[in-house]
């Protein structure tokens, strides 16, 4: 197999984490990126400099001998990443702006919109550009330049180089199909999903966090699907195939019956995030600012605390 050639700025940021904590579970929680993701990530870059830079033993981790000699060297090149970047900032704040927004794809884009809308009223209006992608995807885009601001969700812990405009909270439910067993109620015991059949949601941010609920409680679901498209498992759950965990928005949107689970409530909490070292642009603040006073209530969710 040929080696890998290249470095990406991601993974050097993932070494780094394991690095300073060695530990894979902190450093997935520090970067904002699920454990397997993060351990992937090492593999190629592990791949591209030839040779294993972690040890795990009864111990834990330990850097192995290359780990420990390529620590100065990625350190140097993720720190002038980022040099490079703001210097870049700099230039472009003079020029017409775009604030590029990056949506969570587990997100209704059409639940968020109005709140981006009102930024564009009056003197406050502001050029958008919005993609999509996950957890993952968009936390990388936004530590590279790619997009300036990131409506996301997580489990986990915020990282401290991200600053987070909390807007709302919003409840996990179990989507069913019209002629389920459990349509008509409005709750259920976790333990009533025992051995039932499951569509997962690979896209889903909640998706490890849901599943280690899931053991914890001895519950065990029959994975009959697995999906990264939502479009799909909604079409799924609709034809009984089976049940799946979703937001309220998402179920709602999709005009699915949906069941909450009363003794184990799943609540996500939906923010708006950006790198904390970089001072805002007027542009970009005044989308802060919108998203901030709007009314969130009705958007199938309560207002996060601030």
């Amino acid at each position: 197999m040929a080696r890998r050639t290249r470095m990406e700025l991601y993974q050097i940021r993932y070494f780094l984490a394991v690095a300073e904590t060695l530990n894979f579970t902190r450093a997935s929680e520090r970067a904002y990126v699920s454990q397997p993701a993060l351990t992937k990530a090492i593999q190629r870059l592990e791949e591209t400099l030839g040779g294993r830079l972690f040890d795990r033993g009864n111990s834990g981790v330990q850097l192995t001998v290359l780990g420990q000699a390529m620590l100065p060297h990625l350190r140097e090149l993720h720190d002038g990443a980022r040099q490079a970047r703001e210097h870049a900032r700099r230039l472009a704040r003079g020029r017409h702006e775009v604030v590029r927004v990056g949506v969570m794809c587990t997100i209704d884009f059409e639940q968020v919109l109005p709140g981006f809308a009102d930024a564009q009223d009056g003197h406050t209006a502001v050029a958008l550009k919005f993609r999509e992608g996950n957890l993952e995807a968009l936390t990388d885009a936004l530590d590279r330049g790619d997009i300036d601001l990131g409506l996301m969700c997580s489990p986990h812990e915020i990282p401290r180089r991200f600053e987070a405009t909390p807007l709302f909270d919003e409840d996990y439910v179990v989507a069913i199909g019209d002629d389920h067993r459990f349509n008509g109620r409005e709750a259920i015991a976790l333990g009533e999903l025992h051995r039932e059949h499951y569509c997962e949601r690979m896209s889903c941010e909640f998706t490890h966090h849901i599943e280690r609920l899931l053991d914890e409680r001895g519950v065990q679901v029959q994975v009959v699907q697995q999906s990264h498209r939502e479009d799909w498992i909604q079409a799924l759950v609709r034809a009984n195939f089976g049940v799946a965990f979703m937001p309220l928005s998402i179920a709602r949107a999709a005009g699915l019956a949906h069941v909450r689970t009363a003794d184990c409530p799943i609540v996500r909490r939906v923010q708006m995030l950006r790198l904390a070292d970089q001072a805002p642009t007027a542009a970009q603040q005044a989308v802060i600012v919108a998203l901030r006073a709007r009314d969130w209530t009705g958007a199938a969710a309560e207002p996060a605390a601030a």
